[in-house]
C-alpha cells in the first residue's frame, strides 16, 4: 500500500490512514532500503562491467576468474549485506496506526 493512502480492511471494516505516518521517517526509511539496493546491484554491474570484456575480447581462461570472484560475493559480501539490511531493519522506527 502507497504511502498517504487511506486503506479499509475487508474482514473488520475499518479504515486505515498511513498520512498517520511521519513523512520524513518514512522517506528516511525508503531512502536507506534503496541505498541498500542501489550498493548490491552498483557492485554486481561493475562485476559484470570489469569481466564481460575480459572474457569476451582478452581471454576466456578468465572466466575461471569470474566465477572465483562470483563464489566469492556470494560466500563473503552477501551474507554480510544481509545482516547490514536486517539490522537497518530491525532499528527502523515503528509506527502505531489507529483506525479512523
Amino acid at each position: 500500500m502507497p504511502f498517504g493512502e487511506t486503506w479499509t480492511c475487508e474482514r473488520c471494516g475499518r479504515s486505515w490512514d498511513t498520512d498517520q505516518i511521519p513523512a520524513h521517517e518514512y522517506l528516511a526509511r525508503v531512502r536507506r532500503m534503496r541505498r541498500f539496493r542501489v550498493e548490491l546491484f552498483g557492485l554486481l554491474a561493475l562485476g559484470l562491467a570489469v569481466f564481460v570484456p575480459l572474457i569476451l575480447f582478452v581471454d576466456s581462461s578468465v572466466l575461471f576468474l569470474a566465477l572465483f570472484a562470483s563464489f566469492a560475493f556470494i560466500a563473503f559480501y552477501m551474507p554480510f549485506w544481509r545482516r547490514r539490511v536486517r539490522r537497518a531493519v530491525g532499528d527502523a522506527p515503528t509506527w502505531e496506526l489507529h483506525p479512523e
